[in-house]
């Protein structure tokens, strides 16, 4: 099991780039205040499941995602379906019943695989070999049992991969990662995971899956608030073209004593850190307080205005600019019920009825019967509030 969790010697230009990672968290994770987080991350996670199922092929469109929050459509798309379902998978995998200690263990693991299958029907559970020749078919949260190519890569043989399992689980422990190994790991993890393709099928959203719980484990406050499945799927070619160089088997005596080169997992983990700086700073910009209001203001003026439109090219209803401050307030305060919004508002029951109503029609709210109200993804407001999230 000749391995290496991590390379063995990487540059101080890229250390210096994993410092500037912790700046940047400590700076993002600064700026939402808390009572604004849990409605960013609940848009991140619908931004998090686009990119990722994106990478894989899915060509659900931004403008389609409406279709998410809107229970009155009855026929998702099978695309749609798997980005919802990606999104339900998201809010399972928290730390609340898992301790953090566990988010390289076997168990964790495979429970990332089962969580994404469960709802498969028998035919979606029927995978292919590569030339057609046979099915096979996938077990939810249990290795292969079948041999697999992937592209130029061969994985280990299935009879393999509980052992390679069991020493991805000791070597990226969270317990042994202190200082900059932990973040060096990151992205070693990521690729080791990858080549060891445990799964028969769900491989590459399952690695970027246990890669988003293992940011946070490692205590990357920030995490939730920006994507690394965005910053992949934007350079999807170099991915998988960094993905392929750290496949690579030892090249000569000087790269390292692994199977696998060890340069291959520097060159690996150098797009990794700055795939993560790039999106830290976007969204670190992005979700910038200021910036964040103006836009906001700008939107809801274009809706009381009547200057906005739908996919269709339609004309939005126009919006009070009372809508704004319901806005703002579910955005910065968190969810509130109707009368709390009533009595800080100052505006009479009748009225805020027929506001959340609208507002609820357009997805810019989420407005169950006695159930506190909170913000919601609109794709009519996306491409104000969050310029470029889905480019």
């Amino acid at each position: 099991m000749d391995i290496t969790p991590i390379a063995r010697v990487y540059s101080p230009e890229l250390e210096e780039k994993l410092l500037e990672i912790a700046r940047l968290d400590a700076q993002l994770n600064a700026t939402v205040p808390v009572t604004m987080r849990e409605s960013v991350e609940g848009l991140l996670r619908v931004v998090n499941s686009y990119y990722s199922n994106k990478i894989e092929g899915n060509l659900t469109k931004p403008s389609e995602l409406i279709a998410l929050v809107d229970d009155s459509i009855e026929h998702k798309s099978k695309g749609l379906l798997e980005i919802r379902h990606h999104i339900e998978v998201q809010v399972k995998l928290n730390f609340e019943n898992n301790p953090r200690e566990d988010v390289a263990k076997q168990d964790f693991i495979k429970a990332i695989h089962k969580a994404f299958y469960a709802e498969c029907t028998p035919d979606e559970l029927l995978v292919s070999s590569s030339d057609n020749a046979k099915f096979y078919e996938i077990e939810p949260g249990e290795y292969r049992a079948t041999d697999v190519v992937v592209g130029q890569h061969r994985p280990p043989k299935p009879d393999l991969v509980p052992a390679y399992m069991s020493w991805f689980a000791s070597a990226y422990k969270i317990e042994y990662l202190h200082g900059l190994s932990k973040y060096y790991a990151m992205a070693a993890s990521h690729h080791r995971l990858a080549w060891i393709h445990p799964f028969l099928d769900g491989n590459g959203r399952v690695t970027r899956l246990f890669t988003d719980c293992f940011m946070r484990a490692i205590g990357l406050k920030s995490y939730g608030l920006w994507s690394m499945s965005r910053g992949f799927a934007r350079s999807s070619e170099q991915y998988y073209r960094y993905l392929s160089i750290a496949d690579r088997p030892r090249q000569d005596g000087e790269d390292d004593r692994g199977i696998l080169s060890d340069a291959g997992l520097v060159s690996f983990t150098e797009y990794f850190v700055d795939v993560a700086i790039d999106q830290m700073t976007y969204f670190t910009s992005l979700l910038e307080p200021y910036k964040l209001e103006e836009r906001i203001n700008v939107y809801f003026q274009l809706r009381f205005n009547g200057g906005l439109f739908d996919s269709k090219g339609k004309p939005l209803k126009k919006l009070p600019l009372e809508a704004k401050d319901i806005y703002k307030t579910l955005l910065y305060n968190g969810p509130h019920t109707r009368k709390e919004l009533q009595d800080k508002l100052q505006v009479s029951e009748r009225k805020l009825r027929d506001i959340i109503t609208e507002m609820a029609k357009d997805h810019l709210i989420f407005a169950p019967p006695k159930r506190p109200l909170q913000v919601r993804l609109s794709p009519h407001a996306v491409e104000v509030l969050f310029p470029y999230l889905f480019q």
